[in-house]
């Protein structure tokens, strides 16, 4: 049996050496039993500031300090901070932008380059000498690879994120990648031969990597190869760290954690990180969340649920976990203007909730103290004298609940969703390129909104879980603003609508196949027969209007003239008449075709069309959330719920989702809740935090729950079937 675990991040070199005994005390009247470590701070630089001079003393104590106490350590390889003599021993070793300027060695993290020959060397001699130190020592719980693994997301001089890695190291590599992909530089030339000024290669050594977007006519093939390296090299440089650990230590997990849907580059692009292969390259992919920062939640309320979604849909296909490495201990961001967001009580208690009820095993808050040396405000549980605060009392609070259901919490899943969002690194690269990619981004939010607020629990697949089969689990999936359709990816959808599923898609899909080239007919010869439609013209840039069962609601940019096979059925036109969405029955299944975006009209103008379109569709095929939640005066999911079960035990977690803005949605300071349940053989509630039962309907196919909720309340509702004591 797994048991979830409670975790903070701690550096004994940030902190007075007297301090350390205190605070790890406090940790244990917390319930933390987890510290994370020497990933930054207190890393490689610190240990060896001159080569081949270690001191581990501290970290030594520390060990045997956290060993005394009964605390296990998540210990980082701290490569994502170099020591200094690895830049002067190689002066070239720092990641080159695109205006051949080196990323300097005084701010962030991740300035060597994964390529340099002396560091790769450097690194094999760090980490296998780090691991053969403590792969014995019984504190030792797991090891973090890097930190946040990618490329910088800080620019060097404000503004856009620079782009990298141009020096030579990584250049070559590029070039023996192109290689092993195309083989010959003739399919080179091919693949690339589109330029307002072409270059006709005669060798591979001629190649450069693309130093601009495709928005300067720059060729679309080549941006597309060179983040898909950066992706693949980033995959496998924690993949080389991963084997250095697996020589030497078999008996202790390995991690990584990954930080995506920032403001910066919230699709991986620019930083080349694709999280589903990185979940790949460890035991346990491990994730950052801060929904503080920015007001994330105030700006986007389905912000935190998408994320742990999307996390949870890169480790659940391999069979894996994951776990949420960071997130908020107090104040986030914004320097002596700050902080951007007051972290309270009520926040940990949401952040930690919602990660466990989107199967996250693992909630590190980060940090534990907050530090005395960098005045950005990034939490802290305790003050900067490590005396207890509010947030204390709620972690506190957290780790008696956490602590009581340990291995509930370790073990517990959510219902099989039935619904997927199908995602594309290649879609995201190709449309950042075109700095079209922010569109892309609205799409994805606003399919996952709508599904989410429908109460269905949703998951991610990508082209690669649609041509293997798994995505067949779901009975729908909806594909937003996927321009770029490959061959394979074409079959894929064929097949999983010849075997029963339901596939619906937003304008331009299929506009691009393979190489990030024009599909001579959109959707593709394939699926133009499996949507039973073609796009004859299209109109951009349009506010267009569509008319569905007497209503008539507005679209999104897009007009896409539809011209439909002979028994395509027409669901909607535009006012115009011509049809604007289709369904075709095709084989076992249904393709719905829509010739706008209706997932970005939810976002920007709350158009519903898109809403009532789903429930009249999902309602026709049967297919209903396990868990559907009803309140009045609703504007958005203010309350979210999510069903766990570990096969024996019946538990809803419930978070609260309510915008500061939002007036009179509480009642005297509560509101009604009710909750269906498709199982109708519950017999008793009981609110684990209010200590009190809760009302149960049992009606003829499901069963109702009705509570009251305050803002900002969490709730634990354990379910029974059997009238007995727990």
């Amino acid at each position: 049996m797994k048991e979830f675990m409670y975790a903070a991040g701690y550096y004994p070199l940030m902190q007075n050496r007297e301090d350390w005994v205190k605070d790890i005390e406090t940790m244990k009247q917390c319930g933390i039993e987890y510290i994370r470590t020497a990933e930054l701070f207190n890393a490689w630089d610190r240990i060896e500031p001159t080569e081949n001079k270690f001191d581990f003393g501290f970290l030594d104590d520390f060990f045997d300090l956290c060993h005394f106490y009964g605390m296990k350590i998540i210990l980082g390889t701290g490569t994502a901070s170099p020591p200094y003599w690895i830049h002067e021993k190689y002066p070239d070793v720092n990641i080159l932008n695109n205006h051949g300027e080196q990323y300097p060695n005084h701010v962030s993290y991740s300035w060597a380059c994964v390529d340099h020959p002396g560091f790769i060397k450097s690194v094999t001699e760090y980490v296998s000498r780090l691991v053969n130190r403590y792969k014995d020592h019984p504190a030792l719980f797991c090891y973090q690879i890097h930190n946040e693994i990618s490329l910088p997301f800080m620019p060097i001089q404000g503004g856009d994120i620079d782009l990298y890695c141009y020096c030579e190291n990584s250049q070559e590599k590029f070039r023996h990648w192109l290689k092993n992909k195309y083989k010959t530089i003739e399919l080179v030339n091919y693949a690339y031969r589109w330029g307002a000024t072409n270059t006709v290669y005669s060798d591979f050594s001629q190649i450069t990597a693309p130093k601009t977007k495709c928005t300067s006519w720059a060729s679309v093939t080549r941006w597309l190869d060179w983040r898909l390296f950066w992706m693949e090299n980033l995959v496998d440089f924690v993949s080389f760290q991963n084997r250095i650990i697996k020589q030497f230590d078999s008996n202790h997990l390995t991690s990584t954690n990954i930080f995506f849907l920032k403001s910066q580059d919230p699709l991986g692009v620019i930083t080349a990180l694709d999280q589903f292969e990185m979940a790949k390259a460890v035991d346990v992919i491990g994730y950052d969340l801060y929904p503080g920062s920015g007001n994330k939640l105030e700006n986007s309320h389905e912000f935190s649920s998408m994320f742990l979604s999307l996390a949870k849909s890169t480790a659940k296909p391999l069979g894996k976990d994951f776990w949420l490495m960071e997130t908020e201990s107090g104040p986030i961001g914004g320097w002596a203007l700050g902080p951007s967001r007051t972290v309270d009580g009520n926040d940990l208690f949401r952040n930690v909730f919602e990660a466990i009820g989107h199967e996250s095993r693992m909630t590190l808050y980060q940090g534990f103290r907050q530090w005395d040396f960098q005045p950005i405000h990034w939490g802290g549980l305790v003050d900067l004298n490590g005396n207890h605060t509010d947030l204390t009392k709620a972690a506190k609070k957290i780790g008696e609940i956490t602590s009581n259901y340990n291995q509930y919490f370790g073990n517990a899943k959510n219902n099989d969703a039935k619904v997927a969002i199908l995602i594309s690194k290649e879609n995201a690269i190709i449309l950042n390129g075109m700095d079209q990619d922010a569109m892309l981004l609205k799409a994805l939010k606003g399919a996952y909104r709508i599904f989410w607020e429908m109460n269905f629990d949703v998951e991610f697949v990508t082209p690669e879980l649609v041509k293997s089969g798994y995505a067949n689990r779901f009975s729908v999936i909806f594909a937003p603003f996927m321009i770029h359709v490959d061959e394979e990816l074409s079959l894929g959808i064929e097949k999983y609508v010849s075997q029963g599923g339901i596939i619906i898609s937003s304008a331009r899909l299929g506009f691009l196949g393979d190489r990030g080239w024009y599909n001579h007919t959109v959707p593709d010869q394939r699926l133009s027969s499996v949507f039973g439609v073609k796009v004859s013209q299209v109109y951009a840039n349009t506010t267009c209007r569509i008319t569905y069962k007497k209503k008539t609601y507005d679209g999104y940019w897009h007009k896409e003239f539809l011209e439909t096979a002979k028994d395509t059925k027409i669901l909607a036109r535009y006012t115009d008449d011509t049809p604007a969405i289709t369904i075709n029955s095709y084989s076992s299944g249904k393709a719905i075709y829509i010739g706008t975006h209706l997932d970005v009209a939810y976002v920007e103008n709350q158009s519903m069309l898109l809403w009532d379109l789903l429930s009249d569709i999902l309602a026709q095929e049967s297919i209903e959330p396990c868990v559907d939640v009803n309140y009045t005066n609703r504007q958005h999911k203010e309350i979210n719920v999510n069903f766990l079960s570990d096969g024996h035990k019946d538990m809803l977690l419930i978070t609260n989702y309510t915008k500061k803005n939002q007036e009179n949605f509480f009642k005297n300071g509560k509101k009604l809740v009710e909750i269906k349940l498709k199982e109708k053989n519950y017999v008793k509630a009981f609110d684990y935090l209010g200590d009190t039962l809760v009302e149960v309907r049992n009606q003829l196919c499901d069963c109702t729950i009705s509570l009251e909720i305050r803002k900002n309340e969490v709730k634990i509702i354990r379910l029974q079937k059997e009238l007995r004591d727990e």
